[in-house]
C-alpha cells in the first residue's frame, strides 16, 4: 500500500475550522476501504467531498482520488475516471510531495482504462508512473507499474513489454511480499510472458515458459486447482489450441474447472453483446479473443482482461484486444445466478469471442414511439442510465421507490418508466423481475399507459409460449380499443407466424396495407405473404409480395425471418466424445449466413465458454445443415447473421 502517513498533516492544513472531523470522517472512510465495505466507503468519501466543495486544495483531490479508487472496485469505472482526471490535475509532477498520491491516482486511472478496453490509454499512465519516478522501481508500488506497463503494452510494444517482463523475473521473489505472494507474483509475470509469446506465435518459447510458471505452481496434473492453477491451466489451453492439440485442450479445460460454473444446474449467466464485424465495425468476422473476467455476487463484471487476441485477416491495427474487453464489461449476470455459483469459478471465467454480424433494430424503436409521447405528456422523462444492467440496477431499485409521493402512493404514476427498466433489467434475476412485472402490470392498468407497458409486463410473467400467444390475443382488442394501430398489428404477426392458410394470407395483406412503405411492419408482413404463398405453389404471388419488400439478405435479421431447416439440429451424438469423457459442458453462439439456395454459410463460433473445446466439432457439424430457401418466388433472397444459441451439457 502506498505511503499515506503526510495526509493527516494535509487535511489539518487544507481546513482550518473543524480540521479533526474532516479528519476523523476521512479516517472512517478510509478505515472502510481497507475493510472492503465499499458502499460505506463510497459514502463517506462522497459525503466528505461534498463538504470539501469546489475546493482544489490538495485534501480534496485525495479525496476524489480515495473515492475513484473506491468506486473502481465496485465497478463503477466510468463515474471514477473524471473524479481520478481531476484529482491528477491537481496533483502535478512538479510537486515532490505529492508523489505517492500522484502514483496512486495513475494507478487508479490505469485500472479504470484496462477494465473498459482502452488499454493504450492505460499503458500511458503506468508508464507516467514510471517515466515520473513517482515510485522506487523495487517497492511493490513500482513492480505493480511495471507489471501494469508490461499487461498492457504488449499489445502495441512487445519488445519493451518483454523487457520489463525479463526485469520482473529478475526482481528476487520476496520483493513482491510474503513466500506465497512471491511465488503468485513471479507466477504472473511467467504467465505474461507465455502470453506475449503466444500472441508472437512463439510456440516453443510460449511452452517452455508456461512450463516453467507450472513447477512454480506445484504441477497442472491435480484435480485440486486453486485461482493461480485456474489461470495457467487456461493460458495453457490457448497454447494447446494454437498447436492444436485438442485432446490437450480438452484434458486441461476439464482440469481447469471451467465446467464448473454449471456446478448443481445453476446455468450461470450468459454472453452479452459483441463488436460489430466491418463495414459497420472494424473488426474481420475471423479476429478473435480470449476474455478473462470475474463476476461479483451483483452479477457485475469485473477484472476484464484479454489474454490472447488475433485481428485475423482484418487490419493490425484493429485492436480486437481493446473492442472485445470492452464488449465483456459491459454484461452482466442475474445476481441470483452469480450468488448460487462457488466463487472460485466466477473469479477467472474465460470466453472465446468473435464479432457478430449487426442489424439495425427498427422495428422495436417504432412500438415504443407511442409510449415516449405518453411519458412526455405526462411529464414523465425516460430515466437515462448508462453502463450495464448490473450497473444500472442498484440506480434503479434506489430511485423507484424514493421521494414522497411514491413512498406513500403504491399507484404513483412516477415508478412507472422505472418499473419498465426494471423489469427489462436481466440482472435481478426471475423473481425479482416478476415482482417488478406484476406491479407494473397493476399500474399500467390504473393510469391507462400504452398497451406496450401492459405487454412488457405481462410477456414478463408468462411461462410459456402458449402463455405469451394468449397474452397476444388478450391484448390486441385492447390496443385496437386504444387506436394503437401498430401495436395491435405486431401482435397479430406474432400470432400468425405458425399459421398458413387463406384466412392467414388475407390478414397479412390487410396488414401490409394498412402502413406506410417503409415500415418495417409492412415489410414483415409482405415477407411473411410471400413465403406461404411460395408454398401453395403460387410463385407470381410470392415473387410479387417479395418484390414490393424491397429486402435484401442483410435485412432478414431485421425482421425476424426464420428459416426453415431441414436438418439444422444436433443431437447427443454430436457431443464431442472426448468432452463427454471428461465430464464438460459449454454455453456457445455460433453465427452463420443462409444462401439463397438455403445451404449454410460462413458458420464461426462468435461466443464460447469453456473456450475452443466444444468449437472445432460443432462448427465442423453445422456446416451440414441446410435450410429451405426463406424467400422463393422467381427470385430467392438468404439470410444473413443469424446466431444459433447451443448448449451442450450431460445429464
Amino acid at each position: 500500500m502506498l505511503h499515506r502517513l503526510w495526509l493527516v498533516l494535509v487535511l489539518l492544513a487544507a481546513v482550518p475550522a473543524g480540521a479533526a472531523t474532516v479528519q476523523e470522517d476521512f479516517d472512517a472512510a478510509q478505515a472502510h476501504l481497507d475493510a472492503l465495505r465499499l458502499p460505506q466507503a463510497r459514502a463517506g468519501f462522497a459525503a466528505l467531498l461534498d463538504r470539501l466543495g469546489a475546493s482544489k486544495s490538495r485534501s480534496a483531490m485525495i479525496v476524489r482520488s480515495r473515492l475513484g479508487e473506491t468506486l473502481i472496485a465496485m465497478g463503477d469505472v466510468e463515474e471514477a475516471e473524471p473524479l481520478l482526471e481531476t484529482a491528477l490535475a491537481g496533483l502535478p509532477a512538479s510537486n515532490a510531495n505529492a508523489a505517492d498520491e500522484r502514483a496512486a491516482v495513475l494507478t487508479h486511472l490505469a485500472r479504470a482504462a484496462e477494465e473498459h478496453g482502452k488499454l493504450r490509454q492505460a499503458l500511458g499512465h503506468w508508464q507516467a508512473i514510471l517515466t515520473e519516478n513517482l515510485l522506487p522501481p523495487g517497492s511493490l508500488g513500482g513492480l505493480q507499474a511495471r507489471l501494469g506497463a508490461a499487461r498492457t503494452g504488449q499489445w502495441t510494444q512487445p519488445d519493451v513489454a518483454a523487457r520489463l517482463l525479463d526485469g520482473l523475473l529478475a526482481e528476487p521473489a520476496s520483493a513482491w511480499g510474503a513466500a506465497k505472494a512471491g511465488i503468485s507474483g513471479r507466477l504472473l509475470v511467467l504467465r505474461l510472458k507465455g502470453q506475449l509469446a503466444m500472441r508472437l506465435g512463439r510456440l516453443d518459447e510460449a511452452k517452455r515458459v508456461l512450463d516453467e510458471a507450472g513447477k512454480l505452481a506445484g504441477g497442472t496434473s491435480s484435480l485440486q486447482v486453486n485461482l493461480d492453477d485456474v489461470q495457467l491451466r487456461g493460458d495453457l489451453i490457448v497454447l494447446a489450441w494454437l498447436k492444436q492439440d485438442m485432446a490437450s485442450v480438452v484434458r486441461l479445460t476439464a482440469m481447469s474447472g471451467a465446467s464448473m460454473l454449471d456446478e448443481g444446474g445453476s446455468r450461470m449467466g450468459g454472453a452479452g453483446d459483441l463488436p460489430p464485424c466491418a463495414p459497420t465495425g472494424s473488426l474481420a468476422p475471423d479476429a478473435m479473443a480470449v476474455i478473462e473476467f470475474s463476476v461479483r455476487d451483483d452479477g457485475r463484471v469485473l477484472n476484464v482482461r484479454p489474454i490472447y487476441a488475433s485481428p485475423g485477416s482484418g487490419p493490425p491495427d484493429s485492436h480486437p484486444e481493446e473492442e472485445f474487453t470492452a464488449a465483456v464489461h459491459g454484461w452482466s449476470w442475474p445476481a441470483d445466478q452469480a450468488k448460487a455459483t462457488n466463487p472460485l469459478w466466477r473469479a477467472a471465467i474465460r470466453v472465446e469471442l468473435r464479432c457478430q454480424t449487426v442489424q439495425p433494430d427498427v422495428l422495436g424503436p417504432s412500438l415504443f414511439r407511442d409510449y415516449v409521447a405518453w411519458l412526455a405528456a405526462k411529464g414523465l422523462p425516460r430515466l437515462e442510465l448508462s453502463g450495464s444492467d448490473a450497473q444500472r440496477r442498484p440506480q434503479l431499485l434506489a430511485a423507484v421507490d424514493s421521494g414522497p409521493d411514491r413512498a406513500k402512493d403504491p399507484n404513483a404514476i412516477a415508478a412507472l418508466p422505472l418499473l419498465v427498466q426494471l423489469v427489462g433489467n436481466q440482472s435481478g434475476g426471475r423473481v425479482e423481475r416478476r415482482a417488478f412485472a406484476q406491479r407494473l402490470d397493476a399500474l399500467a392498468e390504473f393510469h391507462q399507459a400504452p398497451t406496450l407497458v401492459q405487454l412488457i409486463a405481462q410477456s414478463a410473467l408468462a411461462e410459456s409460449a402458449g402463455d405469451q400467444a394468449a397474452v397476444h390475443r388478450r391484448l390486441i382488442p385492447l390496443a385496437e380499443q386504444r387506436g394503437e394501430q401498430r401495436l395491435a398489428d405486431h401482435l397479430r404477426l406474432l400470432q400468425i407466424e405458425n399459421r398458413s392458410g387463406p384466412e392467414a394470407e388475407a390478414e397479412l395483406a390487410a396488414i401490409a396495407a394498412r402502413h406506410g412503405e417503409a415500415d418495417p411492419l409492412r415489410i414483415k408482413a409482405l415477407i411473411m405473404l410471400s413465403d406461404r404463398a411460395f408454398a401453395r405453389g403460387a410463385e407470381a404471388a410470392a415473387a410479387s409480395a417479395l418484390a414490393s419488400t424491397g429486402l435484401s439478405p442483410q435485412q432478414c435479421a431485421l425482421v425476424d425471418v426464420r428459416p426453415q431447416g431441414r436438418n439444422a439440429y444436433l443431437t447427443s451424438n454430436d457431443f464431442p466424445a472426448a468432452a463427454q469423457t471428461w465430464g464438460l459442458s459449454a454455453l456457445m453462439r455460433v453465427a452463420h449466413d443462409v444462401t439463397p439456395a438455403g445451404d449454410i454459410a460462413n458458420v464461426r463460433v462468435i461466443t464460447a465458454r469453456p473456450p475452443f473445446a466444444f468449437s472445432e466439432q460443432t462448427v465442423k457439424r453445422m456446416q451440414v445443415w441446410r435450410f429451405k430457401p426463406v424467400l422463393r418466388g422467381t427470385q430467392s433472397v438468404g439470410c444473413v447473421g443469424r446466431v444459433q444459441p447451443i448448449r451442450f451439457r450431460l445429464n
